[in-house]
């Protein structure tokens, strides 16, 4: 199993308070429905909006049709709570709740909403004993990921109408002490589910070469852990220029490694950019950038000198921060 710890805790999903200034906080789930419908909910417990730091709920719903809807509202700490014990947080009537091995979402805003139930499938991970990706003198960045693959039932709301949903959802949570552009410039990160496997990459880019490099990979067969490693070798090419933020962004990423008796290597291709977001920049004047991309994904996977090859489509996430 790598340097990875899988032993998962509730207490992993909790809040993880920090007394600094830039301190974050989030929990993120998102879901991909039989009836052609997306979404995804960021629940951020402390993020900075017009250089003020606020507890903001922010959703997106994906129609069938290729619409893009949006939905956020800020709160009051007053308004707001979160356990310290396990995934629990309520911003005004809005809440994300593990209750009885399953987590509860709801969350409303701005003429859209969700209601839904994940049941997990696999189990969840995480990275270091503490969930952190980055404890240098940059800074600490944690990340666990409690729901790599969810059953998600119930319903989207677009202007007041219930739209029954199923299908399959992830969730994980981030926190950190300091801005995340103090320790890289951005990540590669995404899931993809196939009817017999379950993938979650990721890559953080590092400021400096000196730093080095951190990539990860989690790979589930049915609900067993087939593969979890720190040490993939994570390469991309092929970089296109995204004519709309100016930025260049790789177009094809592969992934290969070995843990335990498995080897793995995964050859990701961009379809289309789905989504690009410019934010404000942040207290040091470091603007970002987000891709949300449609991928097509062809992998080997070995195990005991048996291959098995995995294919699909999936959705990457690509993220600059200075």
């Amino acid at each position: 199993m790598g340097n990875i710890v899988s032993n998962y805790l509730d207490s992993d999903d909790a809040v993880h308070p920090f007394d600094s200034e830039n301190y974050y906080e989030w929990w993120y789930l998102d879901g991909v429905f039989d009836n052609g419908y997306t979404f995804t909910h960021s629940c951020f417990w402390r993020t900075i909006v017009g250089g003020m730091r606020v507890p903001v709920v922010l959703m997106h719903i994906y129609t069938p049709d290729g619409k893009r809807l949006e939905g956020a509202d800020g709160f009051s700490y007053s308004d707001c709570r979160a356990s310290q014990d396990k995934c629990d947080v309520a911003m005004g009537k809005n809440f994300i709740r593990q209750e009885d091995g399953q987590y509860k979402l709801s969350v409303h805003a701005m003429d859209i909403g969700a209601e839904l139930t994940y049941s997990g499938k696999v189990p969840g991970w995480k990275w270091s004993e503490a969930g952190l990706l980055i404890d240098d003198d940059t800074g600490k960045h944690g990340w666990v990921n409690a729901l790599p693959r969810a059953d998600v039932t119930g319903n989207l709301f677009i202007g007041g109408k219930a739209i029954p949903v199923k299908g399959q959802g992830y969730h994980d949570h981030n926190w950190g002490n300091v801005l995340m552009s103090d320790s890289m410039t951005g990540w590669i990160w995404g899931r993809m589910f196939h009817q017999e496997y379950t993938f979650v990459y990721f890559h953080l880019m590092p400021l400096t070469a000196e730093t080095g490099i951190r990539s990860a990979l989690y790979l589930v067969r049915g609900n067993e852990p087939l593969f979890a490693s720190p040490s993939v070798k994570f390469t991309t090419g092929n970089n296109v220029l995204h004519a709309e933020t100016g930025n260049s962004i790789p177009t094809d990423i592969v992934f290969e490694g070995s843990s335990g008796n498995a080897h793995v290597h995964c050859r990701l291709d961009v379809v289309k950019v789905l989504d690009a977001i410019k934010s404000e920049p942040d207290p040091k004047g470091h603007t970002s950038y987000y891709y949300r991309r449609l991928n097509k994904y062809d992998a080997r996977i070995t195990v005991d000198g048996r291959t098995s090859a995995v294919t699909g489509e999936a959705i990457n996430e690509h993220v600059l921060l200075r």
